[in-house]
């Protein structure tokens, strides 16, 4: 099975177990799917942005492969598996609650992820686009982050605003959601042929715009429950009626536990920077050129920590310097001795007469006469 056999096969167990299943959302069996599916998902993830390396920071959307472009939705509906994930082991409600809370926020994460891959390749539109740019932490929004408030605490018009926001969001999602239904109607209709390249990734751009207003949407309702939560855990609720939360098994291989729920959240592919140059995440700068320099021409192991004064203060501190021994001559030149200058003046006399009484090359010969 190919790759993208593959994450079709997932879309429609999502799509017909999951989305539109007859079990109810805590039901055992129906946690248990959501879970491998998202297991399934995240191995695919690795192989699409790790092993693969289909997609690339510094590429456009011309040079992502037709076939590859749906791979683009897989932050999308990773995002949709982690908001349906409940702990139904858990009997404490408190402890179900505070992990409903980590999946949520998991959720918000995958949704900023999906966004903002979509405006790095220009495919999210102008709209949209703007919206992720005006958020302050762009993979943490708050819930008054989504929708432009009036600058001063005391203007009334933040409703207002709020409503046209909304109003101008329902109209632009209703237009692509109308283009993709139309392009769609003529791909089940064969009009669009499986060979057709340029009309194929017309159908999965529309996909993908249409995935963008959905996860907005889909953020703004979670954000809600976001809110109630945390409050509802900074409560803490009753607490004689809470029990102590058991201890998930972890895969030490990934730092998963039994739920698939991990902290790191394997391959949140966040960038430093987006292309327009607004910063993402935290970060420290680092001169590697200069470390990798150090590396190539430094001794080929660690230097020391301490310069030679420092070591040899240190030394004397702790009375490890041998002292006395045998004195040193110190006859420094004195041009006012007489008798110095005399001394001197014969022992280069005596150099200059050996020099001229032994030739050079008369020393050892080697018995050769």
């Amino acid at each position: 099975m190919s790759l993208s056999q593959e994450y079709e096969s997932l879309l429609k167990t999502y799509s017909d177990k999951i989305e539109h299943s007859s079990l109810r959302q805590d039901a055992v069996e129906y946690q248990d799917l959501v879970t491998k599916t998202i297991e399934k998902l995240l191995s695919l993830k690795n192989s699409i942005y790790g092993d693969l390396a289909l997609f690339s920071s510094n590429e456009t959307v011309e040079d992502v492969s037709t076939n590859s472009l749906k791979l683009l939705s897989i932050d999308f509906y990773l995002a949709l598996l982690f908001s349906r994930k409940q702990m139904s082991q858990l009997n404490d409600p408190m402890a179900k609650k505070k992990m409903k809370l980590k999946f949520l926020e998991k959720t918000i994460q995958l949704f900023m992820q999906f966004l903002i891959t979509l405006q790095d390749y220009e495919i999210l539109d102008s709209f949209l686009s703007k919206k992720v740019d005006s958020l302050e932490d762009t993979y943490n929004p708050s819930l008054q982050d989504l929708y432009q408030q009036p600058t001063h605490g005391e203007d009334l018009s933040g409703a207002q605003m709020r409503r046209q926001q909304k109003i101008e969001m329902f109209r632009q999602s209703k237009a692509i959601n109308e283009k993709l239904a139309f392009i769609e109607s003529k791909y089940k209709s064969n009009e669009i042929s499986s060979d057709d390249d340029e009309q194929l990734r017309k159908l999965y751009m529309k996909r993908l715009q249409s995935h963008s207003y959905q996860a907005f949407n889909e953020m703004e309702q979670i954000l809600y429950e976001v809110e109630l939560l945390r409050n509802f855990t900074k409560s803490g609720g009753d607490p004689s009626t809470q029990q102590p939360e058991p201890p998930l098994e972890k895969d030490s291989d990934s730092g998963k536990d039994s739920s698939g729920y991990t902290e790191k959240l394997e391959l949140l592919n966040k960038p430093l920077l987006s292309k327009q140059g607004k910063v993402l995440r935290n970060f420290t700068l680092v001169d590697k050129r200069t470390q990798l320099q150090n590396k190539v021409r430094g001794y080929g192991q660690y230097g020391p920590t301490m310069s030679v004064e420092e070591f040899l203060e240190k030394e004397w501190e702790e009375n490890r310097v041998l002292q006395g021994g045998e004195g040193v001559s110190n006859e420094l030149a004195n041009e006012d001795d007489l008798d110095w200058q005399d001394k001197e003046t014969y022992k280069a006399r005596q150099w200059d007469e050996f020099k001229e009484s032994v030739p050079r090359g008369s020393g050892n010969t080697m018995n050769r006469g």
